[in-house]
């Protein structure tokens, strides 16, 4: 009888453990979503600012901007400000239950969506003295699938392959229809450090830093969230790698995500 006592103890003793671990856990959980939706909501005070004026700049309020190529600029530089600003507003549907969430599949236009990531990068890429370019396949079709996803996952790729591409080196965005696996394929391409095979997994993962030939220093996160993204649009990422000769990333979706 003792033993079978000491038995219902011990047992006792672990449930009231494993409900104080779970609650626990979920304390850690609220604390993490409110100092996260705290974060972003702090981010988007200056954001807003940020936008205000970059509309009264785009509209020319105070007359016409000069030099004219600037105009492009101030462009590029509210899209990318509106882009900031959609995922602060998801981030905060996601941990706060507030400001929209998470977006909804809609049409992708993978041609502007190239267009787009290559004027964000092209000033970053021509002052560091490597040729970014881009080519959209005349085939290939508009998406179905969260814009928003695949706008992160692609200027991920393209800001690590400028990071580590040395001067005078080449990054280049490409998109093809692939006939034989019944995919469309987004690549981005560098000329690059590259990368040995345990380091692809280890970054893959996200459980390394790293150090750029420019002097960035990375969290080792950007390839693990990429992974995650194109994963969740029901694609797979590959990655082909070799120290000193490169790196090639392929983000593949299948032909479900067609529009056409």
């Amino acid at each position: 009888m003792s033993d079978l006592t000491d038995a219902k103890a011990a047992l006792l003793a672990a449930e009231a453990a494993l409900e104080e671990a779970i609650t626990r856990q979920s304390q850690l959980e609220q604390q993490h979503s409110q100092s996260v939706a705290e974060i972003v909501h702090d981010l988007k005070n200056p954001l807003t600012a940020m936008l205000g004026y970059l509309t009264m700049l785009k509209n020319e309020v105070h007359g016409p901007i000069e030099p004219p190529q600037y105009k492009g600029f101030v462009e590029t530089l509210d899209r990318s400000a509106h882009r900031l600003l959609e995922v602060c507003n998801s981030l905060l549907g996601e941990y706060a239950g507030m400001d929209g969430g998470p977006s909804r599949p809609t049409t992708v236009e993978v041609s502007d969506l190239v267009g787009e990531i290559h004027d964000m990068f092209a000033a970053k890429a021509k002052e560091r003295g490597i040729n970014l370019s881009t080519e959209v396949a005349d085939d290939f079709p508009t998406l179905q699938g969260d814009p928003q996803s695949m706008y992160r996952a692609l200027m991920n790729l393209v800001s690590n392959a400028i990071k580590f591409t040395p001067e005078g080196g080449n990054v280049a965005i490409q998109t093809e229809v692939d006939p034989k696996d019944n995919t469309f394929v987004m690549v981005v391409r560098d000329s690059g450090v590259g990368m040995t095979r345990d380091q692809v997994e280890k970054i893959k993962s996200g459980t390394v830093s790293t150090i750029s030939p420019h002097g960035d220093i990375g969290t080792g996160q950007g390839l693990g969230i990429v992974n995650s993204m194109v994963q969740s649009l029901g694609g797979k990422l590959d990655i082909i790698s070799t120290e000193n000769r490169g790196t090639k990333i392929k983000m593949e979706f299948p032909k479900t995500l067609s529009r056409r």
